[in-house]
């Protein structure tokens, strides 16, 4: 049997009190007056404007897992709506005095997300990704079940492995077979140990996705268990229509995130056209996880959702051709980025083999020192404590107006700094200049 060996490593950094925790905040106590509350604001007002120089105005975000919003939707996330209360299921609140219009605006971020997604139901309420996944997880299984999920080290998340919800319901965690020439399921392994171990719950999706996943044929094979579509990093791409959609192939329900690729508020949405899945995913969210919901978020995805059911193919498509330039671009310059054969990605992301030219943790930093922000990752069969990867994503990139010219430039820049060809200063000084034309928010109402 398949079962899970090595420990998540995102998990397995993390040390309850670590020294280094211990020793950051021993510096801070001595840094600031606490009994100057003042002082406190000043230091605190002092590290946003850092923040915003540094990562919103002089950097190149390549994260994968982030985005930025456009001014509309972040005013509504900054507003009242936040502070008041608007308990239970559109129609009959649980506080019904004072909510009618509070109430509207979540019936219309339900509707409009049915819309985009082209599904009957939806669990709007969930406020993280991660929130999302321990929903699936207490919903469709127990001590006694059985689910399949991706490996950490072909890109799985820890949310879906055993130190995640899995801990907590005590259901058996065993890994999806993985080929890692194609990254993707390895179909004929997969059914082997499905016909073993006939898991109650599959779960697709991962931190790396590169590909879509066989979901049919997945689906033909394992039609006594529930699956499940993490598509938390690609549900802008499934909105647009240019990945796949889960829900139509046979998946019996799709998470996606609002803020990753879809540019929103954090959170997540739950996806279904089966009312017995719906039902059960809504009695695990109200009460157990969610019993107040932020109204703010609401407005704020609902402006998210608008812009998106205007922008969504065009957005998608100019990310994928982003992504794929830019893999074709390094590669041409000397730079190992999986998949060549597979014309590298058929989403926003990119993994880079940096084994030739540092770890992950030396590579990530010395971008970082650049302004080019991105996260190491594991390749497969890396151990937990090595990251020979590097994840690179073009959403943000892709938002702020940047097209097929300038990935070719930021390929450029990459390659200037991993091959050690500049200082760190003076690409950090490139990337300020570079940045100054695209400060804008593209694909948006406005």
């Amino acid at each position: 049997m398949n079962e899970t060996s090595e420990p998540d490593w995102y998990a397995k950094s993390i040390t309850w009190k670590s020294e280094e925790e211990k020793e950051y905040y021993r510096k801070l106590r001595e840094q600031i007056n606490w009994n100057n509350p003042k002082e406190v604001y000043t230091q605190v007002k002092k590290a946003y404007n850092n923040h915003d120089t540094y990562r919103e105005q002089n950097s190149l975000n390549l994260i994968a897992s982030e985005n930025i919003m456009s001014p509309l939707a972040q005013n509504y996330l900054g507003s009242n709506l936040g502070f008041r209360v608007c308990d239970g299921p559109v129609g009959k609140k649980v506080f019904g005095s004072g909510v009618q219009y509070l109430e509207e605006i979540e019936a219309i971020c339900v509707e409009a997300s049915r819309k985009l997604f082209d599904a009957r139901y939806v669990e709007h309420r969930l406020l993280s990704g991660t929130m999302g996944c321990a929903a699936i997880h207490f919903a469709f299984s127990d001590r006694n079940s059985t689910i399949m999920t991706q490996s950490s080290d072909a890109g799985g998340v820890v949310c879906n492995r055993p130190e995640g919800p899995p801990k907590y319901t005590g259901a058996k965690v065993i890994d999806i077979p993985w080929d890692t020439e194609t990254m993707n399921v390895d179909l004929e392994e997969f059914k082997k140990l499905y016909d073993e171990t006939k898991p109650e719950l599959i779960i697709l999706g991962a931190m790396i996705t590169l590909f879509p996943y066989p979901v049919k044929e997945i689906s033909e094979i394992a039609q006594n268990s529930i699956i499940a579509y993490d598509g938390a990093h690609v549900g802008g791409l499934i909105a647009g229509k240019r990945f796949q959609d889960p829900l139509k192939d046979g998946a019996d329900l799709l998470l996606v995130n609002t803020h990753k690729q879809m540019g929103g508020p954090p959170g997540s949405l739950i996806l279904s056209n089966e009312e017995k899945i719906a039902h059960a995913i809504s009695e695990t969210t109200f009460p157990f996880l969610v019993a107040t919901p932020y109204c703010n978020k609401f407005a704020s995805l609902a402006v998210t959702l608008a812009e998106l059911l205007e922008h969504s193919k065009d957005y998608a498509d100019q990310i994928v051709k982003n992504a794929k330039t830019l893999g074709s671009e390094l590669d041409k310059n000397g730079i190992n980025v999986l998949c060549k054969n597979q014309n590298y990605t058929e989403s926003h992301q990119l993994m880079l083999d940096i084994r030739d030219i540092g770890s992950g943790y030396e590579v990530e930093q010395r971008l970082a020192e650049s302004h080019i922000i991105c996260n190491k990752m594991p390749l497969p069969g890396d151990p937990w404590d090595e990251r020979s990867g590097i994840r690179i994503g073009t959403n943000e990139v892709t938002r702020r107006g940047m097209k097929e010219k300038e990935m070719k430039i930021i390929a450029e820049i990459i390659t200037e700094v991993l091959m050690e060809r500049t200082q760190v200063e003076k690409a950090a000084e490139t990337v300020s200049d570079f940045m100054t034309d695209f400060q804008d928010v593209h694909y948006t109402l406005e």
